[in-house]
């Protein structure tokens, strides 16, 4: 058992990727994207560490974090989310602080809107009309729950709730108000300074909702000097200058001090690159790992009568017609470090796929595996059947008679399906960002990094570039995966 599982070890760490010493992994609130890119750019600068930051919603961080995602720094929006990290033991002793508050306000859309006096009973629903209120998501998210605390605190919740436009962080709100999707929208203030397309006209009490306070907090299996010098370095002088303009308050501070300068966007950045690059891979692998297991299962639903045949073609395109966060999360339940697989896989062979580009590589072919089947099923069936029973009358056995005539026969399919996979493992989304997050550098493909840019203001030049390589590259699959089927049909066909 020792020599298996050395060698099984052996053979994943072969595709895995390595750790890197000096970097440090934050998981940070939306809000936080401007001012926290900042203080990494300076702290890198300074130190020579680097810096990777996933953001998003902070309960979804957290269940991430829980779930066993390789952060090494949370830093959320509410207390509420770093409670339940604190509580599931994943927050090393004395590392908690309160470190960042803010305020609650009505942006609009625009630069000539009115202001608006925000008090009980003000007429929220009136400045509406027709329009949709831009929050987000009230029962789970950060600034959706404050903004629903506010809104029942001054009486107008009732009148507002069926216009309420609700998005998977605050950022995500933010945007549909920049873009004119929704007249106004409730954010945090420090939102409000990061775009320039929107107005700030009304700002809520404080007695109207809950103080907001941004935690932080190292996190268990970090802890080397990075981690800790650059969660001080969070509530340096040069930290608080960054998250001051930025419309933060600093609760909490340290005298030592971080300068330096910001990173410089090109055509592509290097984090654009690396996106497109992790996509490659992970689509790369996804179809290699899964083509061998597509002609089998192709060829077996496509030849054989079987008990339980149309069980296995409905189980090999149910990822097709699950919502792909279905798919994500069912492999999360099972892959993940509590899964009853991946707790296996980590315990007796200390692999891990969650969080993981490598599990980003399992997604992608989970999700791609139906279409190569079907290309691949496809072309299995439009051969006929009696050249292969010729081939066995002569004595041939039905594995050589697969190899011989069958499978040169089915290549130009086989190719089709694979190219086809490769395609769609470079497009997927859903069900990876739900297994794997979306952590630049290690998890985060194209897709991925195209939904965050979008998230941010003034992002919309960085994701239109990231949606032009996209489609050249899915428009250049199609084409070759046409182009080499043709040639390779003349070829068979010439022989």
């Amino acid at each position: 058992m020792p020599r298996l599982r050395l060698a099984f070890a052996a053979l994943v760490a072969s595709v895995a990727a390595p750790a890197l010493a000096d970097e440090v992994v934050v998981f940070a609130a939306a809000s936080l994207k401007n001012a926290l890119d900042a203080v990494a750019a300076d702290y890198e600068a300074a130190t020579g560490n680097t810096v990777t930051i996933s953001y998003g919603g902070s309960n979804a961080l957290a269940k991430q974090i829980i779930e066993g995602a390789p952060a090494d720094i949370f830093v959320s929006a509410a207390e509420t989310w770093m409670d339940k990290v604190e509580k599931a033991g994943l927050v090393v002793d004395g590392s908690r602080t309160d470190l960042l508050g803010n305020t609650l306000v009505l942006v609009a859309h625009g630069k000539d809107a009115a202001p608006v006096e925000i008090g009980p009973g003000f007429d929220l629903a009136g400045l509406l009309g027709d329009g949709k209120l831009s929050m987000a998501m009230v029962d789970s998210v950060p600034a959706g729950q404050y903004g629903k605390e506010a809104l029942e605190s001054l009486g107008v919740w009732a009148g507002v709730e069926a216009s309420v436009a609700q998005s998977e962080n605050v950022r995500a709100a933010l945007v549909l108000v920049s873009t004119g999707e929704a007249p106004f929208g409730i954010v945090y203030a420090s939102d409000a300074v990061a775009d320039e397309t929107v107005t700030v006209v009304g700002t809520f009490p404080e007695d109207s909702h809950k103080p907001i306070i941004y935690p932080a907090a190292l996190l268990t299996g970090a802890g080397d000097a990075a981690d800790k010098a650059f969660l001080e370095a969070l509530s340096a002088d040069a930290a608080v200058a960054r998250f001051t303009e930025q419309g933060f308050v600093v609760l909490n501070r340290s005298k030592a001090g971080q300068r330096g300068k910001g990173g410089m966007t090109d055509w592509l950045s290097p984090d654009e690159w690396r996106a497109v690059a992790l996509s490659l891979r992970v689509a790369f692998w996804a179809t290699l790992v899964s083509l061998p297991l597509g002609v089998l299962v192709a060829y077996a639903l496509a030849r054989w009568n079987f008990w339980g045949r149309t069980a296995l073609n409905g189980l090999v395109h149910l990822p097709l017609i699950l919502p792909p966060v279905v798919t994500g999360y069912l492999l999360l339940l099972t892959f993940g470090r509590k899964g009853f697989v991946g707790q296996f896989l980590d315990q007796w062979f200390g692999i891990v796929l969650a969080f993981r580009w490598t599990g980003a590589v399992l997604a992608a072919a989970v999700m791609a595996f139906p279409l190569m089947v079907r290309a691949i099923r496809l072309a299995i069936e439009a051969v006929d059947p009696r050249l292969e029973q010729a081939a066995g009358t002569l004595g041939a056995s039905r594995p050589w008679v697969f190899v011989t005539v069958t499978l040169p026969l089915i290549l130009p399919g086989i190719i089709a399906g694979a190219i086809l996979a490769f395609a769609k493992a470079m497009g997927e989304f859903g069900a990876t960002i739900t297994f794997v997050s979306n952590i630049p550098g290690q998890t985060q493909t194209l897709p991925s990094a195209i939904y965050a840019f979008l998230q941010v203001p003034g992002g919309d030049d960085q994701a239109f570039r990231l949606v032009l390589v996209a489609v050249g590259v899915a428009m250049g699959a199609l084409i070759l995966s046409e182009w080499v089927s043709r040639a390779v049909a003349r070829r068979v066909a010439g022989q």
